[in-house]
């Protein structure tokens, strides 16, 4: 029992680390792909003109799986040593190669008193440029975690370093060990054995990422055995949040209090402390270049002379750069920290210290590195013509997600490839984004330019930006590729804006043919074909809903609506309600539109004007993602309301399987009914990433070839929330849960919703075949695509909202919905 104990506490422990940092870390003149941030550029040319040299990637083979890398380091021998986890046993290991990456031999393994066990485990080491590694060993006894320095020699012999840290100064409900971490990510435990951030990652690292998943994860002891009292609320003290050598000598260690310590090897004795608790919003990132200590906050950059502790002058070029593609993921010198070799979602980038100019030297929107599911860990460089990223790639062909990738300079390949698509989406797209970064590595002759027009931070309204795209197009400027999500594609088909995409699709019946043939025209042709979509949907008790109940039975129910804000419920029931408003000449039934905030109205009852002045509760989820329409209306935002009763009914978005989370909140519920969600229409389905190419292309031959690639079995199978892949195959591999496979005994914990002290527990197993086929069947029978247009949209959420409120009988809102809608159904 105590042995079970101490195993789930080192898994808490472990991600509240990992969780503290990966909040933070995930996220020139001459540059070798010919691009710069500042300055002109530089690459070599051939005797027609064109830039040339360009860093080509491929993927390094290890002989083992690797389900973690602590670090990655160039030797001063030049040997590239990698410390790591085994996938297959989770052993601690450190592995050399001697010819940059080509082959690769044991150098030993980790001592076993430092190896995970449940008495302890390693939650994050580093190598010097000797040979050493320096671990962070969180030692689990006594009711409660002791952090501990563990230095290892070149050789695999260690000891542990006589350095305390000082007790944490922080709110200390943040660092307890019960389920109150207010902190995102994913855990499994299994039998005593656990996997965190911190450790083996052999799931997809995206649904650990803040943006992609709200709840919070803990693993759970066996359910069937109580903890003892006194257990239950011990309390961490402080803790290593980051680690880095300096030189050979000293460790440069961040606590939980934002001091950073400066620590001699030697005998732990602190060289020099630097306190940066007062930073704004605090030390995300902590990196050794040379003799310089690089602190990243949300702000600012920060650069120390470690010899004398003082900090230099404000690096204006890096603080920039950096800021701009919000922080850095690692970090590597060439030459003792003059200037520094570093990555970001942009790229490679190459600064030298007191510069101002920052060199690309990789654009990290031609490979893997710009990648939405791509997580650099670890940064070496060769010399200035190749290096290896080490990284979680949730997309990769690696078994445990987990690769080391080469990039080397080709002084014989264009800098820029010769043909350019230029692909445009209203909202950022995950799922293209991704398949972007796959389709380049294949067509190494194309360049795939992704735009997006709407930002937080740009402030585009939807109307402007399809007015500028109309423009471009008509001048023949526009883009190649568009995802025609929320914009109005029927009028684009009749107005001979798109090209018809009948070819694109080889073998029709690998596909769900309704929702494929969304918007296939009279003549059978296809201009607009989408390649997700997502189902309306409604969890709810039986006292609230009864299976197959139709929109107006569900509607004369009082308190179905409890809790929910008004602007998210007018969103969700848009899309199974707009469908039926849309006459043959395309104008708008005045009456249905009526009758659907009447109804809406009735079934919400009074509006509570004191959820304007709260600032939690389920009132405010519809700000959750901002413009981001996938997160403010996916069915998951209100699984733990639903569950602890803040909901009656949950309505929204349905567009990935995640089987564990509906049994337990239907077995929460007791009673619990999921299904298509009531509407105007039947049988709807919410086209996503809706594909179709401009029939004024530039590169009409290179846009299909992308488009093909959208609709491939590879591209399909990419999953970052995006809706459920329209190829059959592939939508069975996002729901069954095959990743669950030989893990029966993982169990997971979410803690989420507006309180976090709720959880919700199941097993992680694959999905049962009878639910694989029921979803499918349901897919089956879709047959009515939802409005997509975005314009008439915000026009029903402005007014339905206020209908809602009070503000305004429903008559009044149809009536001012209709003239702004007519107004831009004419122009």
């Amino acid at each position: 029992m105590k042995k079970k104990w101490k195993s789930l506490w080192k898994c808490r422990i472990g991600l509240f680390l990992s969780a503290a940092l990966l909040i933070g870390s995930f996220s020139g003149c001459g540059g070798k792909d010919g691009s710069s941030a500042s300055g002109s550029g530089g690459a070599g040319g051939d005797d027609k003109g064109q830039a040339m040299g360009r860093f080509l990637e491929e993927e390094v083979e290890l002989p083992i799986a690797l389900g973690n890398i602590y670090d990655m380091k160039r030797m001063g021998n030049g040997t590239i040593r990698v410390m790591c986890s085994n996938g297959d046993n989770g052993n601690k290991e450190v592995w050399d190669s001697k010819d940059g990456g080509k082959t690769w031999e044991k150098a030993y393994d980790l001592p076993a008193e430092i190896q995970d066990t449940d008495d302890g485990y390693v939650d994050y080491a580093k190598l010097s440029s000797d040979g050493q590694a320096v671990c962070g060993y969180n030692k689990i006894a006594d009711g409660g975690i002791t952090p501990i320095l563990y230095l290892v020699d070149q050789t695999g012999s260690g000891k542990f370093l006589p350095f305390e840290l000082p007790a944490y100064e922080g709110d200390t409900r943040n660092s307890s060990f019960d389920t109150e971490g207010a902190y995102d990510y994913n855990t499994m435990s299994t039998e005593g054995k656990s996997v965190n951030a911190g450790e083996d990652q052999s799931e997809n690292p995206e649904e650990d990422q803040p943006e992609e998943n709200p709840d919070k994860a803990q693993p759970e002891e066996n359910p069937d055995e109580a903890q003892p009292e006194g257990e239950k609320e011990a309390k961490t003290g402080n803790l290593i949040v980051d680690l880095q050598f300096l030189g050979n000598d000293q460790v440069i260690l961040q606590d939980m209090n934002s001091t950073i310590y400066q620590i001699s090897t030697a005998d732990g004795s602190v060289k020099q402390k630097y306190e940066c608790s007062e930073t704004t919003g605090g030390i995300r990132q902590v990196y050794v270049a040379g003799k310089n200590l690089v602190l990243i906050s949300y702000t600012d950059i920060r650069v120390y002379d470690t010899e004398t502790g003082e900090q230099k002058s404000t690096e204006e070029t890096l603080q920039e750069n950096v800021l701009d593609h919000e922080n850095i993921s690692a970090i590597d010198t060439l030459n003792e920290g003059e200037s520094i070799y570093y990555l970001t979602r942009g790229g490679l980038y190459h600064y030298k210290f007191g510069g101002s100019i920052m060199e690309q030297m990789i654009d990290g929107g031609m490979n893997s590195l710009g990648a939405p599911a791509f997580y650099p860990m670890a940064l070496a460089m060769i010399d200035e013509e190749n290096l290896l990223v080490a990284a979680n790639d949730a997309n990769s062909d690696s078994p445990t997600g987990i690769v080391i990738l080469k990039y080397t300079y080709s002084p014989d390949t264009p800098a820029k490839p010769d043909k350019e698509i230029k692909v445009y989406s209203l909202y950022n797209n995950r799922e293209l984004g991704q398949s972007i970064s796959r389709f380049q590595k294949e067509h190494t002759d194309i360049y795939v330019n992704y735009q997006v027009a709407i930002s937080e931070e740009n402030g585009l309204t939807v109307s402007d930006a399809l007015k500028t795209l109309t423009t471009e197009i008509m001048a023949g400027k526009g883009p190649d590729l568009l995802l025609l999500d929320g914009m109005p594609v029927e009028t684009y088909i009749e107005k001979g804006i798109l090209k018809n995409l009948s070819s694109v699709i080889e073998k029709e019946d690998d596909y769900f043919g309704s929702i494929l043939k969304a918007y296939q025209d009279k003549e059978g042709q296809l201009y607009a074909v989408p390649a997700r979509f997502f189902i309306p949907m409604i969890h709810a008790k039986e006292a609230y809903y009864s299976q197959g109940e139709d929109f107006n039975t569900f509607t004369e129910r009082k308190d179905v609506f409890v809790n929910m804000d008004p602007e998210s419920v007018v969103e969700k029931f848009w899309y199974s309600c707009g469908a039926a408003w849309k006459k043959e000449d395309g104008t708008l039934d005045e009456s249905k539109i009526t009758e659907f905030l009447t109804r809406l109205k009735n079934a919400y009852g009074e509006y509570d004007n004191s959820k304007d002045q709260e600032e939690d509760g389920i009132y405010v989820a519809s700000d959750i993602g901002g413009f981001d329409e996938i997160k403010r209306t996916s069915l998951d935002y209100g699984n733990f309301e639903l569950a602890y009763g803040r909901l009656n009914t949950n309505i929204g978005l349905y567009g990935g399987m995640d089987y564990g989370m509906l049994k337990a909140v239907s077995e929460k519920l007791g009673d619990a009914v999921l299904d298509q969600m009531p509407g105007q229409a039947e049988n709807v389905f919410v086209p996503a990433m809706i594909v179709g190419i401009s029939s004024k292309s530039a590169q009409p031959e290179a846009a299909e070839e992308l488009a093909k690639y959208l609709f491939s079995s590879e591209a399909q199978k990419v999953s970052q929330s995006g809706g459920f892949p329209v190829e059959k195959e592939a939508f069975r591999s996002v729901i069954d849960g095959h990743q669950y496979e030989g893990k029966e005994s993982m169990r997971m914990v979410e803690i989420g919703g507006t309180s976090l002290e709720e959880p919700l527990s199941y097993d992680m197993v694959p999905t049962p075949e009878e639910e694989i086929q029921k979803l499918t069947d349901l897919a089956e029978l879709l047959t009515t695509p939802a409005l997509r247009d975005d314009v008439i949209k915000e026009a029903v959420i402005e007014q339905g909202e206020k209908v809602l409120k009070g503000e305004i009988s429903p008559e009044e809102g149809t009536k001012a919905l209709m003239q702004k809608v007519n107004i831009y159904l004419a122009e």
